[in-house]
């Protein structure tokens, strides 16, 4: 009778250390699932390519004054300057090879189409940088007559389109113990366009050549409103 009742008892203390052991089995699986969760959630946020936010000031195209046809050294001068801000406070955001397109939607027809120079904006994390854009162009050749001769008159060129074209790419430091950064991670998203509309290209004096202090998105002394550029998923199609 004694020996059943010590066999009882020790099936018993094996049943509850089997139950045991399964139970922190089940704990520990769930803790390592919690945990490549986490890892996984982390990885994504890294790499998850960051948006750069884009806007024409003023949404004009300034061009230089025209005394005559053909313009004096057969060149055309267009003047923009370009708003690049960053919002992210993690990565820091590198636009290189940049394109500017401008067109005329209600034609449609191409006006210009021009490399961006200085070539790379740079953006550091959460901040804005200003491009201001110069280039000459040749009547007839880069610059359609048509339009040359209406700027020439001193019309203005109202309802263009300016797509920017460029690569994009974000880049994330990581920091060992201390702060020191041991290494960076680099995200590339690839082709990136944003699209600027409405546009409008008109001739300047002396007195109001384009540059960074003339522009006044944010109360500066040109008092007009910023376009906002959109990339190709929130661009609405324009007829």
């Amino acid at each position: 009778m004694a020996a059943d009742q010590s066999s009882g008892k020790t099936t018993t203390t094996c049943r509850r250390f089997r139950w045991l052991y399964v139970a922190r089995w089940a704990v520990a699986t769930a803790v390592t699932i919690l945990a490549v969760a986490v890892i996984i959630r982390a990885v994504v946020v890294l790499l998850r390519p960051e948006k750069l936010q884009i806007s024409l000031a003023e949404g004009r195209v300034a061009v230089d004054y025209i005394p005559s046809l053909p313009p004096p050294g057969n060149a055309v001068t267009f003047q923009f300057l370009l708003r690049a801000s960053n919002p992210s406070g993690r990565a820091s955001i590198v636009y290189t090879n940049v394109t500017i397109r401008l067109t005329d939607v209600s034609v449609p027809r191409a006006i210009a189409g021009f490399g961006l120079s200085p070539t790379v904006v740079a953006v550091s994390q959460r901040t804005t940088r200003e491009t201001a854009v110069t280039v000459g162009l040749t009547p007839g050749d880069d610059v359609p007559m048509t339009y040359v001769r209406a700027l020439f008159e001193g019309r203005s060129v109202g309802g263009v389109e300016m797509e920017v074209s460029g690569l994009l790419a974000s880049h994330v430091a990581m920091a060992a113990k201390g702060g020191v950064t041991t290494t960076a991670v680099t995200t590339t998203s690839g082709a990136a366009s944003y699209y600027c509309w409405p546009v409008t290209i008109a001739v300047v004096d002396a007195a109001q050549q384009a540059t960074s202090d003339d522009y006044g998105g944010d109360g500066g002394g040109g008092g007009g409103h910023d376009t906002a550029c959109l990339d190709k998923s929130e661009a609405p199609a324009i007829a």
